[in-house]
């Protein structure tokens, strides 16, 4: 029971204190979809002979498999009953998405200074002079990427909070609407796209069945989460 009560006191209300979680929520999707829009030229960059290595390759790739969820949860934000199912969805991608992210920065700060420590070895060091500003130029760059990587996963993770107080916020006010269909022996809305997927068929139909049923699973289990 504290782990629920410590994460809903870190939940903010607003966006930086000021903005609406809506606005906050399609600003950080927005942000979000330009990000990893960029995993394209990553994976384009096979067919440029830039060398990449694998795991820069698989981040690339996991930027363009999580995309259409963002896109997705953005595009009917607005939009009843999908909203709801897709911003769930769209928020465990994030929380996943900020995890293995963070890993994934590591990572490349770890590969980035063994090129640049390389870099400097190979040089060698021809007077005492030199030798002083090469030391001097590593030791700023590592103080700025640190400085930047500390500054990037804050605010990371404050987004991931805005993304899951949000979609609670949905849950909350999705089971009040039940509970008074309930009392007023109103049954709810039917959702026109299950109604819609119910008759596809092929390949794609198939495809948005199990994206339909991930969606619905999403919800249901941070609906348990937040009860």
């Amino acid at each position: 029971m504290a782990r629920p009560v410590l994460i809903n006191q870190l939940l903010p209300i607003k966006f930086f204190g000021v903005i609406p979680l809506f606005i906050g929520v399609e600003i950080i999707l927005g942000i979000t979809i330009l990000n990893k829009a960029s995993g394209l030229y990553g994976i384009l960059s096979l067919f440029t002979g830039h060398p990449i290595n694998f795991w820069q390759w698989l981040y690339n790739l996991l930027s363009l498999i999580t995309l259409p969820v963002y896109a997705s949860a953005l595009i009917n934000l607005k939009v009843k009953p999908k909203n709801l199912r897709k911003t769930s969805l769209a928020t465990i991608v994030y929380v996943l998405d900020t995890l293995i992210g963070s890993l994934f920065t590591l990572y490349f700060i770890y590969f980035w200074f063994s090129l640049e420590d390389g870099s400097v070895k190979s040089e060698g060091q021809d007077a005492t002079v030199g030798a002083t500003s090469q030391s001097a130029s590593p030791a700023r760059e590592l103080s700025i990427t640190i400085s930047t990587t500390i500054v990037v996963t804050v605010v990371r993770f404050y987004f991931t909070l805005v993304m899951i107080s949000f979609t609670k916020a949905l849950l909350k006010q999705n089971s009040m609407e039940l509970r008074y269909n309930a009392n007023q022996n109103d049954q709810p809305p039917p959702d026109p796209e299950e109604e819609e997927l119910m008759n596809a068929e092929g390949f794609s139909g198939e495809f948005r069945k199990a994206l339909f049923d991930l969606e619905t699973r999403s919800k249901e289990y941070l609906n348990e989460l937040f009860s």
